[in-house]
């Protein structure tokens, strides 16, 4: 469309510029079409080159030009001047129509799109109420002006009370602002008429809707139910259909019995029953009394119930309310009451509930109650304390198996899993038990009996065990030493100086073991006892005669020193007792290094620990171990030192034995 308005445009302007140079179609004397100027601006008949030609110059043929008034090709359309974008033929020579975006002859609108809500309709007409097409702002649109359907002829919905009468809908009438419960159309659109429950001026005395009738207020011709017609309104206690007073019914319409202010037989008083039941007279004629269904604050009753009153309801025999402690059980509402005795340690809870195992309180048969079924606390299911024994594990203890907890059996009396080292012998597992780790005991490790060939030395009842019983290696098959020297200092309690070693002999406090037996070394034993607290402090140390050779035993526990001269500091606390003393040899179990470690404070090595049996440990001390002394002279003059490292704490050396085993 825009090429085709260029070129149309382009007709135009060449045709005035042909009109206004003299015409086109004009021929020179060249034959050529066009004119020429003069330099005095007279006309020559020599071509000019300023004014294009319309014609084609090899066929002689025009182009389409729009607007000229001829439909030439290309074009729909050509009413000349009479084209515009608002009439038959639009300003580009192209038939205006429906849906095109300009507005025509013969349309009222044209939005150019096919959205038939909007303003304008598909056939390019104003929307309007009326045309059948709902728009955006009508409710409904039936294409009538019929205002007695479901849709008015203003495209709103038929409703009561816009003055229409739609029998679609089911009006009876419609009156506007005249509706009305009072007029002849009610507010729901319906004629009038007796039993529509609203009351027509002028026309009804009253209208119950679907309540008149012989026992209403309101009878079935909507007139009122009134004393003396024999009809019994619910304001009328009788009506006997007269007037006459005497029969029973009086003028008034009301019983002549209790309630007339007259003191009938079997009457006991009548104030006219007057609603009020506690004024000395009930509106039965009888006194005042608990038991009459009547609540009288003079008689001090919280309720009557009558016949329904009873110690176990909901209002006593004496006309007072239910409340827990009145020594009454309220049915489906206490489950005990014992009055004053009610409290939370009681049967009885001062919220009248039973007092039962879990509830929370302790009652007289319970020993506990916390208020939970846990049995693994320290109130069991069951309201008893917790106790070993009671078949449930609770606390700090390890198990409990009730009745079958036995210290021989898998659960001790104290609540304990049997283990080796408790004290007690579990039957079927273990040979013993002395309640210690000791290995140098009659009960060594795993609570197996001590026995020759072990591998441990039962200090006192052995010299030796290396494991074996094969004779002539040193120890023989009843654990005593075979060819032995030995070297042994007694009841020494020597004073160990404290914080005085400096990793010299000088520095230490020594004791002689003379050995007098000649012989070639092949194994050493040695057993220390002695007092002292904090290991830690502790370097021990052997010397063969004449200070041949050293092997440092012991060198300060729980520390791994730079050097061998007491500036470190250990913080292996345990101590060493004389009752308690340690064997150090080659094939000890275990390394003097670890002296200590599973215990603290102020417990005792191999007394507490069960440890009694080490291999040498020198640190950065002399020696490795007692195979250092293999191959030399046993006899002469040993020694054995002991220093302290550490102020704080002190000790004695009470005793040495060296023994030395022979090739």
């Amino acid at each position: 469309m825009i090429s085709k308005y260029l070129v149309a445009s382009l007709g135009v302007v060449a045709g005035g510029l042909t009109a206004a140079c003299g015409g086109a179609g004009e021929t020179t004397e060249e034959g050529s079409s066009g004119t020429g100027t003069t330099e005095d601006g007279g006309t020559t008949g020599e071509p000019t080159t300023d004014t294009p030609t319309t014609g084609d110059p090899t066929t002689g043929s025009t182009l389409p030009v729009c607007g000229n008034g001829m439909q030439e090709e290309g074009e729909a359309c050509d009413n000349g001047a009479d084209n515009a974008d608002d009439k038959a033929c639009t300003g580009t020579c192209v038939a205006n129509v429906c849906g095109d975006g300009l507005v025509g002859p013969g349309e009222g609108c044209d939005d150019g799109n096919q959205d038939d809500t909007d303003e304008c309709t598909n056939t390019c007409a104003v929307k309007g109420c009326g045309d059948g097409v709902v728009a955006k702002t009508e409710v409904c649109d039936d294409g009538n002006q019929d205002d007695t359907d479901e849709c008015t002829a203003n495209c709103t919905p038929a409703e009561c009370g816009d003055g229409f009468v739609q029998v679609v809908t089911g009006e009876e009438c419609d009156a506007k602002d005249q509706n009305s419960a009072e007029g002849v159309c009610t507010p729901e659109c319906k004629d009038a008429v007796c039993g529509d429950g609203f009351v027509l001026l002028d026309g009804e005395a009253c209208d119950d809707g679907k309540n008149n009738g012989d026992m209403g207020s309101c009878l079935t011709d909507c007139t009122l139910n009134v004393c003396g017609d024999g009809k019994q309104s619910p304001s009328e206690p009788c009506d006997d259909g007269n007037l006459d007073v005497g029969d029973g019914c009086n003028e008034a319409c009301q019983l002549e019995d209790c309630g007339n202010n007259v003191v009938d037989a079997g009457e006991a008083c009548d104030d006219g029953a007057n609603g009020d039941n506690d004024d000395g007279c009930t509106d039965v004629c009888t006194v005042p009394a608990c038991g009459d269904t009547f609540l009288q604050a003079s008689l001090m009753e919280d309720c009557d119930l009558g016949e329904a009153n009873k110690d176990s309801g909901d209002c006593t025999s004496t006309c007072k309310l239910p409340i827990c402690g009145d020594a009454f059980v309220w049915e489906n509402n206490e489950q005990c009451d014992n009055g004053d005795m009610n409290a939370d340690d009681q049967a009885c809870k001062s919220d009248c509930t039973d007092n039962i195992c879990g509830d929370g309180f302790q009652g007289p048969d319970e020993q506990c109650d916390d208020g939970n079924d846990v049995d693994t606390d320290d109130c069991t299911q069951v309201c008893k304390n917790a106790a070993c024994g009671d078949a449930f594990v609770q606390g700090t203890e390890q198990c409990d198996l009730g009745p079958a907890n036995a210290d021989d059996g898998l659960c001790t009396l104290m609540c304990t899993n049997a283990t080796c080292g408790d004290g007690f012998t579990q039957l079927g597992v273990e040979d013993c038990d002395d309640g210690n780790m000791s290995n140098t005991d009659s009960c060594v490790q795993g609570c197996k009996a001590a026995k020759c060939g072990d591998n441990f030395v039962n200090m006192g009842v052995e010299d030796c065990d290396d494991g074996n019983i094969l004779p002539n290696d040193g120890c023989n098959a009843t654990c005593k030493l075979e060819n032995v020297a030995v070297g042994e200092a007694k009841m020494l309690a020597k004073a160990i100086p404290d914080d005085k070693y400096t990793g010299t002999q000088a520095s230490m406090i020594c004791t002689d073991l003379v050995v007098a037996k000649a012989g070639i070394i092949k194994g050493v034993l040695l057993v220390v006892g002695m007092d002292h607290t904090w290991i830690g402090d502790l370097t021990f140390k052997l010397f063969s005669p004449a200070n041949a050779k050293t092997l440092t035993v012991l060198s300060r526990p729980g520390v791994l020193e730079a050097l061998d001269n007491g500036s470190d500091v250990s913080f292996e606390s345990s101590d060493l007792k004389k009752t308690s003393p340690i064997l150090f040899r080659d094939p000890g179990p275990t390394d003097a290094e670890k002296m200590g470690d599973t215990i603290g404070g102020t417990l005792t090595v191999c007394a507490d620990d069960g440890f009694c049996d080490y291999f040498p440990n020198p640190g950065k001390g002399p020696g490795l171990k007692f195979s250092d002394f293999n191959g030399a002279q046993a006899m002469g003059t040993w020694k054995f030192c002991v220093a302290d490292a550490a102020p704080g704490d002190t000790g004695t050396l009470d005793m040495v034995k060296l023994t030395l085993l022979l090739n």
